[in-house]
């Protein structure tokens, strides 16, 4: 999971203030040859939209869960037709144990999680193991099949593979806007941690809403070796047809997400190191909680993460300030932040030493033990300034913008 926030702003008032243009993203496909939704053969980036991601997203707007995650607005207008489609099912199974669902554990990146272990519809067959973390938040492997059972028997009785045939002309064009460069964000993750999966994915979900969460992610193991899912649900802003973030996020986006697979990957190996890092993790225990990070590990991998976009984000996009994608961290939580990323710029430096992130894991968290702990106040005094400093900074470079507007229209 990615919590964007106020980075999102920054990166996009920045991009277009960049010489008066947009930085590059990349190359993006046109509306008149999307890319395809599924992997040709040695295909390891495809970007698609899933007719069982739109099932779940569905029914999860039956749910008080879903109202609370909704748009800012009435929402985009298939959103709209999909809600209205299944409202007569409420009082369906699927519908019951979604509710119940996320009122527990199964939320934030699980529910998309679940879908990327099943089949296609009609069958919605489980053509992944469910893993641990995802038997865990549901309360059993039980709850989950019933929940997928439940699914199935919905679509069927509302035939709703009719309802995503009326749609799914639109899909390829929804889906061209928010393409991306996905090779470019492979070749440098691959080219920073070591050789990675086998293959990347993308699924747009244009039914689906967090305007706190910028997407999340997925790591299912088939015949060919683990894939990487990065899942990201609609802006929230729009009225009419969806919208996703601009090119240059979804490239954030996708690291972040994908970058998961390297990092938990490598540090999962060293269980007893990671629990040693508790006294880092106490202090923002409360604040990082509420976003989803309620373990010395999960804080831990997301802490190294966000340093790993803050390397990256100088390589693929300098004009970013990095003090700026610092501050945002630390606003975060993350206030290990300047500390992880110097760490990791060591790694970098010292390839011949270290020939792939896995074999630095050992001495990075080595290293990250040493580092000072702060107390609980302390911590919260620093996230406290540090959100007043990006608040400035981001009114500061809105202001700019909107002078060299002035500048282009009298000139």
């Amino acid at each position: 999971m990615r919590i964007r926030g106020i980075i999102s702003l920054v990166v996009v008032l920045l991009a277009s203030m960049s010489m008066g243009l947009e930085i590059p993203p990349g190359p993006v496909a046109s509306a008149a040859s999307p890319p395809s939704p599924l992997p040709a053969e040695g295909q390891r980036f495809t970007i698609e939209i899933r007719p069982e991601m739109e099932l779940l997203a569905g029914v999860l707007s039956q749910t008080s869960w879903g109202t609370a995650h909704g748009p800012s607005g009435q929402g985009n207008e298939y959103f709209r037709a999909l809600r209205d489609f299944l409202a007569p099912y409420k009082e369906h199974q699927a519908v019951k144990i979604a509710e119940e669902l996320t009122r527990g554990s199964f939320v934030y990146d699980k529910p998309g999680a679940f879908i990327c272990h099943l089949g296609p519809l009609p069958d919605l067959e489980l053509k992944y193991e469910y893993d641990d973390a995802l038997v865990e938040s549901a309360g059993g492997k039980e709850k989950l099949e019933q929940f997928r059972l439940a699914l199935r028997d919905l679509a069927e009785q509302s035939h709703f593979l009719d309802f995503i045939a009326e749609w799914r002309e639109r899909f390829p064009k929804w889906i061209a806007a928010a393409a991306f460069d996905g090779d470019r964000v492979v070749e440098w993750l691959e080219g920073f941690f070591g050789p990675g999966p086998s293959g990347y994915r993308v699924i747009l979900v244009p039914s689906q809403f967090n305007p706190n969460v910028g997407g999340s992610g997925a790591i299912i193991s088939d015949s060919r070796g683990p894939i990487m899912y990065a899942i990201f649900p609609e802006t929230g802003q729009s009225d009419n047809e969806p919208q996703f973030p601009e090119a240059m996020e979804l490239e954030g986006l996708a690291l972040h997400e994908w970058g998961h697979y390297f990092v938990n990957g490598a540090l999962g190996r060293y269980p007893k190191e990671v629990a040693s890092l508790e006294h880092l993790y106490r202090p923002v225990a409360q604040v990082v909680a509420t976003i989803g990070y309620r373990s010395v590990e999960s804080f831990t991998n997301e802490q190294v993460l966000r340093a790993v976009g803050v390397v990256a984000a100088r390589d693929l996009y300098p004009d970013i300030p990095e003090q700026l994608l610092i501050m945002n961290e630390e606003a975060s939580g993350f206030y290990l932040i300047r500390d992880v990323v110097k760490l990791l710029r060591e790694y970098r430096v010292n390839r011949d030493v270290y020939p792939d992130f896995e074999s630095f894991a050992p001495t990075l968290l080595e290293r990250m033990a040493a580092l000072p702990s702060k107390t609980e106040r302390t911590v919260r005094r620093v996230l406290t300034m540090t959100t007043v400093v990006i608040v400035i900074g981001v009114f500061a470079i809105a202001v700019i913008r909107e002078l060299r507007k002035g500048r282009v229209r009298s000139g």
